[in-house]
């Protein structure tokens, strides 16, 4: 999936997943430590009771404008402007070195479940960024992001495999997403320990596929824990609000 498009007033934001408006803002830029200079000679003329000959005022009046040109100088060169685009529904921002998106470094990984709490997603989305990098190690973020999804529904004691159990034996996990689930401890694991994460290069795109899986299983898990039970207690609430003004 594509998420950014380079000065399209939307698309897909790589960080909510929502297609939404966009904001364009180019940036400036401190050339030279242009700005710390700026303000150096603002203090000193701050300092000063401004009594000056004409001649010493004007050259550093001339002084200053010219390091404030330097110092709010916007590059020319074509492809290397820095961009910042701001998504209208979640906030966000994404940085783009001319039309590369700079941040965040999502790679093909799918967006985190809208209803993925907030510390949850915080380990997803640095399991994306380190994804071009080290599917590895995003691999075994994804595990400690499961196993943080288990703690938010109610399940904090055992060992991983017994809370999945558990989720699956009292309903919270239906027999597809509990095997899935599996699938992503048994490889956070393989991650954890060189031995049993024996990488082979020939097999690299292959290794980053299977971690693409394990996003998508853990956005499962996060349907099934998180958001189906989140619907079901409002439209539980709607109904009994609705049930008690209609009366008897």
């Amino acid at each position: 999936m594509s998420y950014g498009t380079f000065q399209k007033k939307s698309f897909i934001c790589p960080r909510c997943g929502v297609l939404a408006n966009q904001d364009w803002y180019k940036l400036l830029y401190d050339s030279d430590d242009a700005l710390k200079k700026v303000s150096e000679v603002l203090e000193y003329l701050a300092q000063q009771d401004l009594i000056f000959p004409d001649v010493a005022r004007s050259k550093i009046l001339s002084s200053t404008l010219k390091l404030l040109r330097q110092a709010f100088k916007v590059p020319e060169e074509k492809g290397r402007e820095l961009w910042v685009a701001l998504c209208q529904h979640c906030g966000s921002f994404s940085l783009w070195l001319g039309e590369r998106m700079l941040y965040p470094q999502t790679g093909e990984a799918p967006p985190p479940h809208p209803d993925v709490p907030p510390a949850i997603r915080e380990l997803y989305e640095e399991a994306r960024g380190v994804l071009p990098a080290s599917p590895r190690a995003s691999a075994a973020l994804l595990r400690v992001a499961l196993e943080g999804l288990l703690e938010e529904a109610g399940y904090e004691k055992g060992s991983l495999a017994d809370r999945l159990k558990r989720a699956h034996e009292e309903g919270k996990l239906n027999a597809k997403i509990y095997e899935l689930a599996e699938v992503l401890r048994l490889a956070g694991n393989a991650a954890a320990h060189y031995e049993l994460w024996k990488i082979d290069p020939s097999k690299e795109q292959e290794d980053r596929e299977m971690i693409l899986a394990l996003f998508e299983f853990l956005n499962e898990v996060t349907e099934e824990l998180i958001a189906k039970p989140k619907r079901l207690e409002e439209m539980e609430q709607k109904l009994s609000r609705k049930l008690r003004e209609e009366g008897p």
